[in-house]
């Protein structure tokens, strides 16, 4: 398994990092909003963006996945 370089393992630590900041402050917005359609909004929100992480996350493993097999 080929080793991520210092570089490179930060600038994906910071983008993990600002997803994670970005669905922790959803949450906290989720929690205080006592609208239920605005609650359900920001439910809807935060899932695009659970779903957006998910499919950058199953690319880069399928592109390790391919690079590997050359």
């Amino acid at each position: 398994m080929a080793k991520m370089d210092d570089a490179k393992m930060m600038e994906h630590l910071k983008m993990k990092q600002e997803h994670i900041l970005k669905m922790h402050d959803l949450s906290n917005k989720i929690l205080a909003e006592t609208d239920p359609k605005k609650q359900q909004a920001m439910k809807d929100q935060q899932l695009e963006l659970m779903k957006t992480e998910h499919m950058q996350m199953m690319s880069m493993h399928h592109s390790k996945k391919m690079n590997m097999g050359k």
